[in-house]
């Protein structure tokens, strides 16, 4: 009950007073440093502009712009870490090559999983044509023989050494056979996720590609019985670049029935363009060192050594300007 006495009422502390004295952990918190919040925010958007590739469904600038530029940086430090190409004389492009290659690597191999995402969010393939899927997995089979052998086979090293010269060296590198299993293993997955998802039934392969696979198979058996019993004297070295032409022939061929089927769906819906975004700068940036790594040999049979380096990085940019024409100018998203 009030009896005209003045109530007095006490002014609270500042919160920051309040803070110091009730709670000493709270005041050395909020006197931390700012730097390490920067830190922690910058790994953030760091972490995010990674991972943007993989839920990107439209390609916008700006997601390219950033998803790119980590790539290019992750490339560079893998590459700046691991072994580099001792066959190449000079020290400090040894650091450049293994950065470019590496960046190409990686760009390469990430390009498989926005589809794979894509596939699953959608939990559907439709958009995604079979029989670039299928060829595209035999290819890889024949694409990761080429690179393992050229890179480990003791034999196959001397049938180069004794075709290109003593001191020539083949320009097949760990960054290249990294790719090889990576994408042998990734297009794999694309052809378990058209059997889950829609299976061969909806989306048979057609019959003029079930043909071509048993033309590639039989052309391989039968060469490589025609080595083994000295018929024509062709050699193992033979076998393998037999191996990356098949696998050239195939990237030509496999990109025919996505180009024809988003020309006949007038749209790329269910196809990501990260697959192409990324795919057309892994083929620049291979290209980039096959021709760097022999003028720094100063021998171009590196060049002509690696057909299938040299043609796959021409025929993958040459697709990807049409898969990037379609899905910016003919047929973008409304």
């Amino acid at each position: 009950m009030n009896d005209g006495t003045p109530l007095l009422r006490r002014t609270p502390s500042p919160p920051s007073e309040q803070t110091a004295v009730g709670d000493p952990t709270l005041a050395d918190a909020d006197r931390a440093p700012t730097g390490m919040k920067h830190i922690r925010s910058l790994l953030v958007r760091r972490g995010s502009s990674l991972v943007e590739p993989f839920g990107d469904d439209t390609g916008s600038y700006q997601s390219i712009k950033s998803g790119l530029s980590t790539i290019v940086i992750i490339g560079t430090c893998i590459g700046l870490i691991m072994p580099q190409n001792t066959n190449l004389p000079t020290p400090w492009y040894r650091i450049l090559s293994s950065a470019i290659g590496y960046t190409y690597f990686l760009a390469w191999s990430v390009s498989f999983y926005p589809q794979v995402v894509q596939n699953c969010k959608r939990r559907s393939t439709v958009g995604l044509s079979t029989d670039f899927t299928v060829i595209n997995h035999f290819g890889y089979i024949c694409y990761t023989c080429y690179t393992t052998t050229l890179f480990w086979s003791s034999g196959i090293h001397e049938e180069y050494r004794r075709r290109y010269g003593p001191e020539a060296k083949n320009t097949v590198q760990s960054n290249d056979v990294a790719f090889a299993i990576h994408a042998l293993v990734l297009s794999f997955v694309w052809v378990a996720q058209i059997y889950r998802y829609d299976g061969f039934k909806t989306q048979p392969l057609s019959k003029p590609f079930q043909i071509f696979l048993l033309v590639v198979v039989f052309t391989c058996i039968s060469f490589a019985i025609a080595i083994r019993f000295r018929i024509g004297g062709y050699g193992w070295l033979d076998f393998v670049y037999l191996l990356s032409c098949w696998k050239v022939i195939i990237t030509i061929s496999k990109c025919v029935p996505q180009v024809l089927l988003n020309y006949r769906r007038k749209s790329t819906e269910g196809w990501s363009p990260w697959n192409v975004t990324l795919d057309i700068s892994g083929g620049g940036l291979s290209l980039l060192q096959l021709v760097l790594d022999s003028i720094d040999l100063k021998d171009w049979s590196g060049v002509t050594g690696n057909l299938a380096k040299l043609g796959l990085s021409l025929v993958t940019i040459f697709f990807d300007i049409i898969f990037l024409t379609q899905h910016y100018i003919l047929y973008p998203r409304q």
